[in-house]
């Protein structure tokens, strides 16, 4: 165990992580919103002189797991890091529900942590990279109203430069056709404000995660535990910070350059795993689009045919056209 790095936090312990010998997680831990919870950094040990890396950043009901992907970013010269977030994946605690949010504003501490850490390791430079929900998180991180200058005066530590972000199928929209989202937007979040405390469960597999896991024929092995094939209970409070997070979002401005990679079609509601693997089987790429052009203004796209939520976990063919964009752009990132 080491001392503490920062006003708030401890590293309480660092070790093979279970992916094998060539990844490493440090976990952390500090004072939640009720209790104590925990933050895991997992790193590559790879490239262990670049002062450039790559930081991942997992969605909702997700944690890291994707070691080709953390391979093809050391192939390309960068370091790469990856956050379990509070309450996901590795930094899952009996004393906290699984993936339970009081703020979307919580995890800038996770941010920090794995920002510290990352300087202390020798990195200069990142871009950071974000799924989903964690396309929220990064964006309402880099959006405060206070700059990263002063995050780290506050914690006295120096911070890596964040000198790009891709966003891969970010959360910045509820799941609805951009039409129809301006109308039902409100009643929404009056229903989720009315009843904070409601939990929604799935009674069946989501058709989503039939696309993924080997046990369903998907390609992906992953933890079920971490990751349920059902999902973990939909917190009507968690809707609500989201709600209020995307529309705070929607009047901020961030210049930091930025790839915005989403699949072509949206596939919400197909009946079958064939159909929903033709897209976006989560979220409404239109809807998401238009949030993306509100808030980033050094924005640039990438649309991959047959890409599923999670591009990475698409097929093939798909995954490498997701790939393909990301070396593109950061080759041409200055």
């Amino acid at each position: 165990m080491s001392e503490p790095i920062g006003q708030h936090w401890k590293q309480v312990n660092e070790r093979e992580d279970l992916l094998g010998a060539d990844f490493v997680a440090r976990t952390f831990s500090f004072p939640g919103p009720k209790t104590q919870v925990h933050t895991t950094l997992i790193n590559h040990v790879g490239r262990p002189r670049t002062t450039k890396a790559i930081l991942y950043v997992h969605g909702y009901t997700d944690y890291f797991f994707q070691t080709g992907l953390a391979e093809h970013f050391i192939k390309l010269g960068y370091r790469f890091y990856a956050v379990d977030l509070q309450g996901y994946g590795r930094s899952i605690r009996p004393s906290t529900p699984p993936n339970w949010c009081d703020s979307i504003d919580q995890y800038g501490q996770d941010l920090d942590i794995a920002l510290a850490t990352m300087r202390q390791d020798g990195v200069k430079k990142i871009v950071m990279l974000a799924h989903s929900t964690g396309g929220l998180v990064i964006s309402n991180y880099l959006a405060q109203p206070y700059a990263l200058s002063e995050r780290e005066s506050h914690y006295n530590k120096a911070f890596p430069e964040v000198v790009g972000v891709m966003l891969n199928s970010p959360f910045l929209a509820l799941p609805f056709p951009p039409a129809l989202l301006n109308r039902i937007h409100w009643p929404i979040r009056a229903i989720v404000s009315i009843f904070p405390f409601m939990v929604l469960r799935a009674r069946k597999i989501i058709i989503y995660a039939k696309t993924l896991h080997t046990v369903f024929g998907g390609e992906w092995d992953y933890r079920l535990d971490w990751k349920p094939a059902k999902g973990f209970g939909l917190s009507f409070h968690w809707l609500r910070e989201i709600i209020l997070a995307q529309r705070t979002l929607a009047n901020q401005k961030i210049d930091i350059p930025t790839l915005l990679c989403r699949s072509e079609i949206s596939t919400i509601g197909k009946k079958t795993v064939e159909e929903t693997q033709k897209g976006d089987g989560v979220l409404n790429v239109d809807s998401m689009d238009a949030a993306a052009e509100k808030t980033f203004t050094n924005l640039e796209k990438a649309i991959i045919p047959e890409g599923f939520h999670d591009l990475y976990l698409s097929k093939q063919p798909a995954r490498e056209l997701y790939l393909s964009a990301m070396t593109n752009w950061l080759k041409a990132l200055k």
